[in-house]
């Protein structure tokens, strides 16, 4: 049973799961480690953790060693601990590569009992006082098996995980560096160029910044993430990051040879086909098992605007499960909401309809 958790890196990953862990009765004691006084002083404030120590006496005695830190520095800081950490003990980290890190921390850590972890939730806010004990909610928290792997110990990690309301999954180190990289990484590439553009663009035309549209917030959001973070993520997933680049660009060159040659059909045909398949995304983000009762509502642009929807289902008993906005105007924009049942899904559409919304089913 895991009663006491060091937690190594106290910024937003790390004081959510301090704060998540609170909630467990078994949980008897959060350790909070960090060079960052500041960070260390904020964590304690809102209740993430229980106490400070140095690394070397914060992980002495410890069930679990959470290692919530850059993944570039995770290697030198297992180096740090191996003396000091009970045989015991489980060492995990939330970097969001897996396969050359844990390939390199097996070898260090044999006779321990080292397992990768990478839970996929986050926000662009940095530190403790954007913790969220509620990150975890039916995200999905990859946790890394190899021939290795103790199983005892990944089962006690697993639920443990899952007691913060995340969702387990499972995964080879490979495959899963594999799929973030097209999923997430990527992503963040994008939104970097993107920023890149409009940075050189607006030197030139000091209106271009004041025309951003929504669309353009939307996609660069994530742009706004921790930079250290991002590069060793990059560097460490290198290969499987160069692959998707790769494709990225012969998607990318083609879409450039159609508009060129004004070539109609095949314009309307590619932006016809990425249409239909953005369409069918599951709209929850977080769960292994997501929701497709959907409505698509228009909202005016007014204030509460939202809240009056949720209250006037949450009046009917009707549980909306996600909420995405998909377009803002000037004189309003379109939500979709998800239901996890479809008879949810009938009976709000039917309501919305007689309050006078605008409202369709997906």
């Amino acid at each position: 049973m895991i009663r006491r958790v060091a937690i190594v890196g106290v910024g937003l990953i790390g004081s959510s799961l301090g704060l998540a862990f609170q909630d467990i009765n078994e949980v008897e004691e959060v350790i909070g480690i960090d060079k960052n006084s500041d960070y260390l002083q904020q964590a304690l404030d809102i209740g993430a953790i229980n106490r400070t120590d140095s690394l070397k006496e914060g992980v002495k005695n410890v069930d679990l060693v959470i290692l919530a830190t850059p993944v570039g520095i995770i290697k030198d800081l297992v180096q740090k601990i191996l003396p000091y950490i009970n045989p015991n003990t489980i060492i995990t980290d939330v970097g969001s590569t897996k396969s050359n890190l844990v390939g390199e921390l097996e070898k260090l850590t044999k006779g321990y009992n080292y397992i990768g972890g990478h839970p996929m939730t986050g926000s662009e806010t940095v530190g403790p006082r954007g913790a969220d004990k509620y990150l975890f909610e039916n995200a999905i928290y990859v946790l890394t098996e190899t021939e290795n792997t103790k199983q005892d110990y990944l089962l006690l990690l697993k639920d443990l995980i899952e007691r913060v309301g995340a969702q387990a999954l499972i995964l080879s180190p490979l495959r899963h560096d594999k799929i973030v990289a097209i999923t997430s990484h990527l992503p963040h590439l994008v939104a970097v160029n993107l920023m890149s553009v409009i940075a050189e663009l607006a030197e030139e035309d000091e209106l271009v910044t004041s025309l951003i549209a929504g669309g353009f917030r939307d996609t660069t959001r994530i742009s706004a993430g921790d930079p250290i973070m991002w590069r060793d993520i990059f560097l460490n997933n290198k290969d499987a990051v160069l692959d998707t680049i790769s494709l990225f660009e012969e998607k990318l060159s083609y879409l450039k040879e159609i508009i060129n040659r004004d070539s109609t059909e095949k314009l309307t045909a590619m932006l016809s086909e990425t249409r239909d398949a953005r369409l069918k995304l599951p709209m929850k983000k977080k769960g292994l098992l997501p929701s497709n009762f959907e409505l698509i509502l228009t909202l005016e642009d007014k204030p509460k605007a939202i809240a009056k929807v949720a209250t006037l289902l949450g009046n009917n008993e009707i549980n909306i499960q996600d909420i995405e906005v998909l377009k803002v105007r000037e004189d309003g924009g379109t939500i979709r909401l998800s239901f996890r049942q479809e008879d949810e899904q009938l009976e709000a559409y039917q309501l919305l309809q007689q309050n006078s919304y605008k409202v369709t089913k997906k």
